[in-house]
């Protein structure tokens, strides 16, 4: 790889320097590319220093994980560097020869790197969002080649996080909190802003009554005090979202008319019903911040600053930002909250561009956020739109963070965006953080095929299901009948051979993979845009990290089961996007595989111990195995029946 580097000034005149760039050659085969250069005059704040990437060889095709919103990413195809889009967060390409690379900008103590293509081709893009900056200096991006593309993208992250030194850890060192091991339910699709201490009691007696064990309850936007909403009509949900963006905050309490005793009633009652209770809150208190006659505002003035725009909202720096937090946490935490979600947190651009560089912003106020969600929520907290890497790399300690756009009800092409953005998004930021998948519903059309995708997710599983509409039978594949879910191992990624191909125009199954103890499990999907048949194949090697080399692979649907060894491979095809398959891959030693209780999706999860043909399941169930090449069931804790 050859790098050349330009700067630019606050005038957007370029300039050349000399020794601008420095490549260092890590462990593990990875390079990192440090900016070092000095202008005569301010650094432009959008764009202050570019770098020119020769990728040397011949590449054949690319897939580019870029910020294609404020808050969200999601992947681009392609083969001509020229067409990368800009904001590109990561960059995986493969050779003709298999072998993959992998392209990670970081953001560092002041400036963010991003990738872009140009006329001349491959740019790394500086820029620190700050004026009167002189000096561009730091990690920019590190990148590698194998053939591996997952241990590549693994050492990147490892590579940068030690050179970045910021202390902060990648996600196999962040603990996974104890209430998102269950189901939940959040208010947000089910009733949206007039959400209701009413309507949430009625849900959670709908679950007890059809017996589905949802364990947690996240009330969502907006549960709390805000005096735009009062008389206030919307005839669509457009309507109902202009609303939201131009309301404030007024109290911390819960709505008088909606929660008529207050926010501590509402949570006591729904613990009744035997409920552990999330609150969701955006960084900004609400969408437009505080309202100054409120009594929020009262509370926490001396933490805030004024925008542009006339917004009131938390000050970015650490110690008033988790004085804000704080204070907003108490109130929630007095009340019985045991979580949080976080919404709003890609905005350092929109509120907080021009006061400081954006890597000092980001740090300060993830800081500041985060040490009052450990000192309130012992870090149980989901992310959300923070898909920013000002935000990936640069939250403390909390384990989650949401990977797509909203989940959107009874919508068939909202699918096939889902998908997309959660696996790919997932190979990216699933390398600092579990990724929540969103919620979904029980009942639309696309309930199994979402419920497939939470089920291999590796991260929370929880519905949004309106009043009366929730499915058990599409529930109960997904969790043990305590509700704890049967969880993978780490985020669901695409299969290698997916990483760099448009599914949507390459003819073949989409296959996203997970490892859950020594088993592998395998989801494939037909995305194809127009809807036409696909084929490819399937096999164990297909799962990142399995290991054994003999194989029992079970269909959950089908119930087939065959034996293959660590490199064979099977046709698949799949007729349209309503067929789909799941596999497991489970290790077949001494003729004998324990595949689990094979009704639920992630069947291995639910056996407790096992040694040779000696099983002890979670529950009093029989477990399916696989015995000479057939299909057999043990009893628990048993020899055969």
């Amino acid at each position: 790889m050859k790098v050349t580097a330009w700067i630019q000034t606050e005038g957007h005149q370029r300039e050349g320097v000399e020794a601008g760039v420095q490549v260092r050659d890590c462990p593990d085969g990875i390079q990192a590319v440090f900016a070092d250069a000095v202008s005569a005059g301010p650094l432009c704040p959008d764009f202050g220093m570019g770098i020119e990437i020769d990728v040397e060889g011949e590449v054949e095709e690319y897939m580019a994980d870029y910020r294609h919103s404020e808050f969200w990413c999601r992947p681009h195809f392609g083969t001509d560097f020229t067409q990368i889009p800009d904001e590109t967060q990561t960059l995986v390409y493969r050779r003709k020869n298999g072998t993959f690379g992998v392209i990670l900008p970081v953001v560092s103590e002041q400036y963010k790197c991003v990738l872009k293509g140009t006329e001349s081709g491959l740019v790394a893009r500086l820029f620190s969002w700050s004026n009167g900056l002189t000096t561009c200096s730091g990690l920019a991006f590190v990148c590698g080649e194998g053939e591996d593309p997952f241990a590549v993208m693994e050492r990147c992250v490892e590579t940068a996080l030690t050179l970045l030194n910021s202390g902060y850890p990648s996600r196999k060192d962040r603990r996974y909190p104890d209430i998102f091991e269950y189901l939940g339910w959040c208010s947000w699709d089910a009733m949206q802003i007039r959400v209701s201490e009413e309507g949430v009691l009625e849900k959670c007696r709908e679950f007890q009554e059809k017996k589905i064990p949802v364990q947690w309850a996240l009330l969502d936007d907006m549960w709390a005090e805000v005096h735009e909403f009062y008389g206030a009509e919307y005839a669509n949900f457009r309507e109902m979202v202009e609303l939201q963006h131009r309301s404030t905050l007024y109290s911390f309490e819960a709505d008088p008319l909606r929660f008529p005793e207050g926010l501590k009633h509402c949570i006591d009652k729904v613990k009744e019903c035997g409920l552990r209770v999330g609150i969701w809150h955006p960084t900004t208190g609400y969408w437009r911040g505080l309202d100054p006659e409120g009594d929020a505002y009262a509370k926490v003035k001396d933490y805030l600053l004024e925008t542009q725009d006339g917004r009131h909202i938390s000050d970015y720096k650490t110690e008033k930002a988790y004085m804000f937090y704080k204070a907003f946490h108490d109130f929630l935490r007095r009340c019985g909250a045991e979580m949080i979600k976080i919404d709003n947190q890609s905005m350092v651009n929109r509120f907080y561009k021009g006061l400081a560089p954006v890597g000092e912003i980001a740090r300060s106020y993830h800081d500041g956020m985060e040490a009052s969600v450990g000192e309130h929520f012992d870090n149980a907290m989901i992310n959300c739109m923070g898909m920013a890497s000002e935000d990936m790399w640069n939250r403390a300690i909390s384990p989650i963070s949401r990977c797509s756009d909203d989940f959107m009800p009874e919508n068939s092409e909202w699918f096939h965006k889902h998908i997309l953005q959660c696996s790919y998004n997932s190979f990216v930021q699933g390398q600092f953080y579990y990724c929540d998948w969103d919620m979904w519903w029980s009942d639309d059309g696309q309930a199994e095929k979402n419920s497939i995708l939470r089920g291999i997710s590796g991260g929370p599983i929880y519905v949004s299901d309106p009043i009366g509409r929730s499915k058990k039978e599409i529930l109960d594949p997904l969790v043990l009948s305590d509700g704890r879910i049967l969880r993978c191992d780490r985020p669901a990624m695409p299969t290698a051979d997916c990483l760099t191909k448009n599914p949507e125009t390459s003819g073949e199954p989409f296959k996203v993979q997970n490892i859950c103890g020594d088993s592998g499990i395998l989801a494939a999907f037909n995305l194809d845009r127009e809807d036409h048949a696909v084929q490819g194949t399937i096999s164990p090697s297909d799962v990142e990290g399995l290991e054994g080399e003999t194989f029992a692979v079970y269909e959950y649907f089908t119930g087939e089961v065959q034996i293959l060894n660590r490199e064979a491979r099977i046709p698949l095809a799949l007729r349209n996007g309503n067929e789909y398959k799941l596999y497991l891959f489970v290790p077949y030693v001494q003729d004998f595989a324990a595949l689990g209780d094979v009704s639920k999706f992630v069947a291995p999860k639910t056996i407790r111990y096992k040694e040779g043909d000696r099983i002890q399941m979670y529950e009093d169930v029989p477990c399916t195995c696989v015995k000479n090449g057939k299909l057999c069931v043990l009893a628990s804790a048993s020899g055969a029946k």
